[in-house]
């Protein structure tokens, strides 16, 4: 199974947090460190193996990171943020709360206009009109 980012999506490092913009949806979403460390990897194609080598580095003690990766991509993919090529295995909340890695939090754009000035190896999508004009 492969995990990649959709194309319709923008993104930038702010500070210890990762800011990804679904241009299409009109939604803003902040990742986590380790979050935002699984996302600069997709800049190629992923396998959750790979993913989970990463969010075991900054795991805090005692994490379910397989189960914590499996959720988080299910829920970049529910959200339009990736593409998953396979299906995901049945990961389950349970009765504790996993959120390792995450989505810290996510709000609706009221408005997108202007244009971003990138950091060489960040997202190409800022200089893109997303009204399509």
């Amino acid at each position: 199974m492969k995990i990649e980012r959709n194309q319709g999506v923008a993104w930038r490092k702010v500070g210890d947090e990762m800011v990804v913009i679904h241009l299409a949806r009109h939604r803003i979403f902040g990742l986590d460190g380790t979050a935002g460390r699984i996302w600069e990897s997709l800049s190629e194609p992923q396998d959750l193996e790979t993913l989970e080598a990463i969010a075991s580095k900054g795991a805090p003690m005692g994490a379910d990171v397989i189960n914590g990766v499996h959720l988080f991509v299910a829920d970049l993919a529910e959200e339009g943020l990736v593409d998953v090529a396979g299906e995901l295995s049945e990961a389950s909340k349970g009765d504790t709360v996993v959120d390792f890695p995450r989505i810290e939090w996510r709000e609706e754009l009221q408005q997108f206009a202007g244009q971003c000035h990138l950091v060489p190896g960040q997202s190409h999508q800022c200089n893109q009109n997303p009204g399509g004009s």
